[in-house]
């Protein structure tokens, strides 16, 4: 027994010296952003660096201003992985696959609302993609539109928005 137990933690210990890090990120930009004019901008940064904060941090002009939504780093060799985690009065399950370069991952984050005792919001973000070349790749994009009031010194008007947002993945053997 005490052989097996010895045998099972080496191997655990092995797979995870040999395992590498997978950064997931979901940023919401305040104006409209497209695919491939982030992929270009993400190009030679650092995920893991750039998310380190509420508001996205990077010498790039077509990052600046964006709210981190989410961000974490797991461990993993390939294949299924997953977590959880609880932030304050939020709680985001993250699973997925990594494969080789391709990796698919969905993040549910799930915030109690002060609407009564046991009332939530669930939100979901999925996406897939290739992750190539060492650098952040943007694995889903959302544009939301909508409408919404603002009150300034008195005056009542109802403002427009457009967001992007961006689930974004890279990862590092």
């Amino acid at each position: 027994m005490r052989i097996f137990l010895s045998l099972s933690l080496l191997v655990f210990t092995l797979a995870s010296a040999f395992a590498g890090r997978l950064d997931i990120a979901i940023v919401q930009f305040p104006d409209p952003k497209t695919a491939e004019q982030l992929n270009a901008a993400l190009a030679g940064t650092n995920l893991f660096e750039m998310t380190n904060s509420s508001r996205t941090m990077s010498k790039e002009s077509d990052l600046k201003g964006g709210t981190v939504i989410f961000a974490q780093s797991l461990q993993t060799a390939g294949g299924a992985f997953g977590s959880s985690t609880r932030l304050s009065n939020q709680r985001a399950d993250v699973s997925g696959t990594l494969n080789g370069n391709a990796v698919s991952v969905k993040v549910e984050i799930i915030e109690g609302v002060k609407a009564g005792l046991r009332s939530f919001e669930n939100k979901v973000y999925t996406g897939s993609g290739s992750l190539t070349g060492g650098s952040p790749q943007i694995l889903s994009m959302r544009i939301i539109k909508g409408k919404a009031p603002s009150v300034v010194k008195g005056q009542a008007k109802v403002v427009t928005y457009e967001l992007s947002t961006a689930v974004i993945a890279q990862y590092t053997p």
